[in-house]
């Protein structure tokens, strides 16, 4: 009722969609969405928070069940709990080592040494064992511990960009297929109040011809175009089916969702330069190399380091000993510990000039993709521009088609006007409030896409509220 209203403003046809039949009750549609998002929330199984939402599903509600439900989200958080755990294992380095190490053996016999007029002395007895305590601690590795902690936090960033990266992508793809899915259903009902208009001028060409009025191929063209209409219904019904399962795709849910929220032209936006500005600070793409940037650079410092010595602490505790009389073997012993590699075959010097080339490379690949994602955000406004354009002139022209249909209807109702004006006005007007929906759809997506560009994808809401006249939908 609302939603169709809204989506045809300015039509004098009425307005009986899909929506046009859910129930209405105090607060409207969406105290019933926001049960089946909390059901969503609870665990709840899909048919059951899917038939309560039945009557439709707000676009601010669909944020939410994709974000519960769509598997690329989750996979996107779990691979930021991966590097978050790769980091927290770099911090291991700053520890020591503590091991405890065990042994147990079975000989066939005692082993002694004979000592000549000493007599014979015992070294091992049957069965021996022993349990010791080791522990070691690198104090000093010439910065390599320090870079690979850094490194690890530079990678959690990145993959934090990466996950912003998904999201945003995820939120573009949410806009192009929820509001596809109302384009359909939208355009749908023009093609049913198409064909029911030439349902009537069939019938008054019928009419006519019986009463000898017009001519046979008056009567023809009136069937043509009747045929011509009811083939366009029929594709318009598969498109709404083909636009409902890609939308349960992204939702990540089984059963079909009706789109309640409008089309709605948004028609103001901030000047391009702010999404410029935006986009070179906040496009996960940018900031997730400037991420990877930052670990190239710690992996070439820990390459430098590698020509510096490691100096490390250790210490060994002997717990347990059982049959070992062997007097080689201290009871506990602690110590410092230098290793110092000079020469590997140069094999050093190849893996510090890998890492700088890593580096470097990561470097232009930033420095181009702020060029581009510039280019980016000056097409996508350019496309949001000509959508806007669009639509302005097809609202012009709206008014005058539907008089014009209203006029030449009236005009072969009355045996003074010919099949074929009807029919070219129809076609016109159905002509027009397709392109219209079109143009506010091509809105929707160009503007998702430039928020996406600039990395403010967050703020779709916002826009779409605005566009609705500052209503939550």
């Amino acid at each position: 009722m609302l939603a169709m209203t809204s989506a045809h403003a300015g039509s004098k046809r009425p307005a009986t969609g899909e929506t046009g039949t859910s129930p209405r009750w105090p607060g409207g549609e969406r105290v019933v969405v926001v049960a089946a998002v909390a059901s969503l929330l609870i665990g709840a199984s899909p048919g059951t928070a899917l038939a309560q939402s039945s009557p439709g599903l707000t676009f601010r509600d669909a944020v939410a069940i994709t974000r519960q439900r769509n598997e690329r989200w989750r996979a996107a958080d779990a691979n930021v709990l991966r590097a978050e755990a790769v980091r927290d294992q770099q911090l291991a380095l700053y520890w020591p080592t503590v091991s405890v190490s065990g042994v147990y053996a079975h000989l066939n016999d005692r082993l002694f040494v004979n000592l000549g007029t000493l007599g014979t002395a015992t070294v091992l007895q049957n069965d021996p064992s022993k349990v010791t305590v080791s522990a070691r601690w690198t104090v000093f590795a010439g910065g390599r511990i320090l870079a690979a902690n850094r490194a690890g936090q530079a990678g959690l960033l990145a993959a934090g960009q990466e996950r912003r990266g998904t999201r945003q992508g995820i939120t573009t793809e949410l806009v192009d297929r929820y509001f596809r899915r109302r384009l359909a259903s939208d355009v749908l009902e023009v093609r049913r109040q198409a064909l029911a208009t030439l349902d009537r001028h069939l019938e008054d060409a019928h009419r006519l011809r019986a009463a000898g009025q017009i001519a046979r191929t008056e009567e023809l063209r009136a069937e043509v175009a009747h045929a011509e209409a009811d083939r366009d219904y029929k594709k318009a019904r598969r498109d709404v089916d083909l636009a409902a399962a890609a939308l349960r795709a992204t939702l990540g849910v089984d059963d079909d969702v009706v789109p309640t929220t409008p089309l709605a032209p948004v028609d103001s936006l901030e000047p391009r330069e702010a999404f410029w500005v935006a986009a070179d600070s906040g496009n996960p793409g940018i900031a997730r190399l400037a991420a990877l940037e930052e670990q190239a650079r710690q992996g070439t410092r820990a390459m430098r380091a590698e020509y510096l010595p490691a100096v490390s602490l250790f210490g060994q505790q002997e717990v347990l000993q059982n049959h070992l009389n062997t007097t080689t073997d201290p009871k506990w012993v602690v110590g410092v510990a230098v290793r110092w590699d000079l020469f590997d075959g140069f094999g050093r010097e190849h893996r510090f000039s890998a890492a700088r080339r890593l580096e470097e490379a990561i470097g232009l690949e930033r420095a181009s993709a702020r060029r581009d994602v510039r280019t980016l955000v000056e097409a996508r406004y350019d496309d949001y521009r000509s959508a806007v354009e669009q639509h302005a002139s097809l609202e012009t022209s709206l008014a005058l088609a539907q008089e014009s249909l209203h006029a030449e209807s009236r005009a072969f109702a009355a045996g003074v006007g010919t099949s074929l004006a009807v029919v070219d006005a129809e076609l016109a007007l159905s002509r027009i409030e397709v392109g219209r929906l079109t143009a506010m759809y091509d809105m929707d997506v160009a503007l998702a896409r430039l928020l996406e560009a600039s990395g403010k994808s967050d703020r779709i809401l916002d826009y779409l509220d605005r566009a609705n006249g500052g209503t939550p939908r």
